[in-house]
């Protein structure tokens, strides 16, 4: 039977998934594994082994102390010298040079290289939204949104597509449905990139004042940062599975609706934003069979006495 160590990106992912609550049978099955391989990492079994680098490679550290120059002579050009000079004596890899140098083991200082390093970015607010997301299972798959929401007893769930233009046009349509209410929100889109996406919707609903309590999106590359707007108003999002936009039933009857003030191929370019606050106007001022024929606004009331 073949044996192979585990990985570092295999160790994260192990504590990625225990850290969301599954056991670790479950983890080995999805991870390809045995479950004893988990359970001795987990009691800390796996530890890195510390040698004793001055010792064992006394000769090469001697070697490079004595010939590095940051200004003429390389990390690489030592090693690659040594190499030629010694060919009997023990000599590492370049990258495990760096990494003594990293971590401070040998003697010479990370910031006497020959190329100036970069300093490390500090981790803003919106780049430590996937910690969270990670401990407050903020972005969540639809299998695991509660069956509540499903009843439609409740305004506040809302569902969120995005409704789309003439071909490779940056221009688009945001649509926001609730699932309770029907009550359609349009936003004019000038850009398809995430973090733009994130920032107009959360601005919208503040602006508007929305009652938010649940968001459910499909995956949509312009909307794989939607979990920074899910963090800052204190709701959950749920992603629906690919290719299942009956999941989203509500938005893509909605945005049919919508098609019949914007045909497909049409460009969203000259659609300012008071023409689609006209259009959301006139689909929620429309009389609807599932409510007995009353409109949107009105079953609001019967929610916001």
């Amino acid at each position: 039977m073949n044996y192979t160590q585990l990985t570092e990106k295999k160790k994260v992912e192990i504590d990625i998934l225990l850290k969301q609550g599954m056991s670790m049978r479950k983890v080995a099955s999805v991870l390809g594994i045995s479950h004893s391989t988990i359970s001795r990492y987990k009691a800390g079994i796996y530890k890195k082994r510390t040698i004793d680098i001055n010792t064992k490679y006394s000769i090469f550290l001697e070697y490079l102390y004595s010939h590095y120059d940051r200004r003429n002579k390389s990390i690489e050009v030592c090693i690659f010298m040594f190499k030629k000079r010694y060919r009997g004596a023990l000599c590492p890899s370049t990258k495990q040079v760096y990494n003594w140098i990293n971590e401070s083991k040998i003697n010479i200082n990370k910031n006497n290289m020959c190329y100036k390093r970069r300093k490390n970015k500090i981790m803003s607010g919106m780049m430590t939204h996937t910690k969270w997301n990670l401990d407050n299972k903020t972005v969540l798959p639809i299998s695991l949104r509660p069956k509540y929401i499903n009843k439609r007893n409740e305004p506040g769930h809302l569902e969120i597509d995005s409704i789309l233009g003439k071909k490779n046009e940056q221009e688009s349509l945001i649509s926001i449905v609730d699932r309770c209410t029907r009550r359609l929100w349009l936003i004019k889109s000038n850009y398809k990139n995430e973090y733009y996406t994130a920032n107009l919707i959360y601005d919208y609903i503040i602006k508007n004042d929305i009652d938010v309590k649940s968001i459910t999106v499909d995956n949509g590359l312009e909307f794989q940062a939607l979990g920074i707007t899910a963090k800052k108003l204190g709701v959950k999002l749920y992603k629906c599975d690919p290719y299942c936009s009956f999941q989203r039933g509500t938005n893509e009857r909605t945005n049919a609706l919508v098609r019949r003030y914007i045909p497909k191929g049409e460009s969203m370019k000259l659609k300012p934003q008071i023409y689609l606050d006209d259009i959301c106007f006139n689909i929620n001022s429309m009389p609807r069979k599932i409510f007995d024929y009353k409109c949107v606004y009105d079953v609001e009331l019967n929610y916001y006495k």
